[in-house]
């Protein structure tokens, strides 16, 4: 599979994921920030995306209150590093 489409599939199955979970899971914007911001380098939307999982309340999905601090407490470490993580200097 060529990137292109591999970026694309990923970024259908992110959409997919957040409207079924009514963007209630900080788990899949941290997913989507590693697994593909990071890949190709999109500081800005990696960033941007990570501070979406910060805006989760964990306590709308009490089921999944426990899962969602633990990735938002990724998100915090993720930002944290983020000038590790990137070749580019923030702008």
């Amino acid at each position: 599979m060529d990137p292109d489409e591999q970026q694309k599939r990923i970024r259908a199955y992110y959409e997919q994921a957040l409207q079924l979970s009514g963007g209630k899971r900080a788990g899949i914007y941290v997913s989507y920030a590693e697994n593909s911001c990071l890949q190709l380098q999109k500081r800005a939307e990696f960033q941007a995306v990570l501070e979406q999982a910060l805006k989760v309340d964990p306590d709308q999905d009490r089921e999944n209150r426990l899962v969602n601090l633990v990735a938002q407490q990724r998100a915090r470490w993720l930002l944290s590093r983020a000038d590790e993580l990137f070749l580019e200097p923030a702008r």
